[in-house]
């Protein structure tokens, strides 16, 4: 009797987080609104400089709190350790968290709190095309007509019938601003919604398509 009450008491705190309640307690305002926060040290350097120059460029408003590594007594410094496993910059959006100083995990946290609200105007562009009409994610391939390894995912999501928009870089007219904006180094680069896929692999893209 009392195993199985352990064993519920584990099923429903698993259910608990991934409702999302009880993640990030402190990245919301008394009206439940998303917040962004930002923990840094002196230590950390340009490191961290990185995560509050991102912030402060797209006008994000964020609270900053500044870690005393030295003293495990400091307010900041055990808030840290809650939200963190021991690394900087951590940077709470609503119920993300982002460790280290990842452009398009932040960029992904923005989107899925605040919409394109913190984007700039060619990002809302291209960003629009990862989303069907009502507003739900789809996936976006950005490839080329040559490119093998995009061939083959595309027929990977026919296979799995998985919606995707399928957008040529190099015959877009905007080769340059393209991989520029969106930061595309090779083919095939995916999006899921906001979400930048790790990976080139139909599993990487399933893995990001996950809730």
């Amino acid at each position: 009797m009392r195993n199985l009450l352990v064993l519920l008491l584990i099923v429903g705190a698993a259910w608990y987080w991934k409702k999302g309640h009880g993640k990030n307690d402190i990245s919301f305002d008394k009206s439940g609104n998303p917040t962004v926060v930002l923990f840094t040290a002196p230590q950390c350097g340009e490191h961290c400089q990185i995560s509050v120059r991102f912030l402060r460029e797209r006008g994000v408003p964020f609270e900053e709190k500044q870690v005393v590594l030295e003293d495990d007594n400091d307010s900041n410094t055990k808030l840290w350790k809650k939200y963190s496993s021991g690394q900087l910059p951590v940077t709470l959006i609503g119920n993300e968290k982002i460790m280290g100083n990842s452009k398009w995990d932040m960029i992904a946290a923005l989107g899925q709190n605040f919409g394109d609200q913190y984007f700039t105007q060619t990002e809302r562009t291209y960003f629009k095309k990862h989303f069907k009409a009502d507003g739900k994610p789809k996936v976006a391939l950005y490839g080329t007509d040559w490119c093998p390894s995009c061939a083959q995912l595309r027929t990977d999501f026919k296979d799995n019938q998985i919606d995707f928009v399928d957008i040529d870089v190099e015959k877009s007219g905007e080769f340059n601003q393209m991989t520029r904006v969106m930061e595309i180094p090779g083919y095939p680069a995916t999006w899921y919604g906001y979400t930048r896929v790790h990976g080139t692999s139909i599993g990487d893209v399933k893995r990001a398509m996950s809730p």
